[in-house]
């Protein structure tokens, strides 16, 4: 399949580049906050810490205000957005949202092991290249669980409403040989 660092390069350049360059676009599309998402936060007790881990945009960090989310990204750009949403306009450091986020890659998160109550991973593990690369990130989101955390992780699924509609705006990439 290719080395761990030929790997990275192509997920460098047709993931983290591609959400780099649209990080703006791409979070004003992403507002909806999934059913699903909410009651896995609706099930963690008050004053749990929640690694949001391929955040995106920060959409979950004020879902629940009695929680603390550490949002992380691969892409720097959607990191710096996640980041503008942490102290909102007009709101003074009472209404903040408690939650942090920084720029880390999932497959080596900076992250003390079992220090979360619960872990989200949505929509990032199909991004990753192989499947030693997808088992390392599931690694890494179960080493940050305490014992008795929750995870929560989805991948897209081919099984949308017009499969072909999506599948033919794609272009395939080979992988290193």
């Amino acid at each position: 399949m290719g080395s761990g660092q030929q790997l990275q390069a192509l997920e460098d350049r047709h993931v983290n580049a591609v959400y780099d360059a649209i990080a703006s676009h791409f979070s004003a599309t992403r507002f909806a906050i999934w059913p699903r998402v909410r009651e896995f936060l609706d099930r963690l007790p008050p004053g749990a810490l929640v690694a949001d881990v391929g955040c995106g945009n920060g959409k979950y960090f004020g879902v629940r205000r009695d929680i603390m989310v550490l949002g992380s990204d691969r892409s720097a750009g959607l990191a710096e957005v996640a980041s503008r949403r942490l102290h909102p306009a007009g709101l003074g450091p009472a209404q903040a949202l408690r939650a942090d986020v920084l720029q880390a890659d999932g497959l080596a998160l900076p992250y003390r092991p079992s220090s979360c109550d619960g872990v989200l991973c949505i929509a990032v593990l199909h991004h990753i290249s192989s499947r030693a690369r997808r088992l390392r990130l599931l690694q890494q989101l179960v080493r940050l669980l305490r014992p008795g955390g929750l995870a929560l992780v989805t991948v897209w699924a081919l099984e949308q409403e017009e499969p072909q509609k999506t599948v033919a705006k794609w272009t395939r990439i080979s992988a290193p040989v």
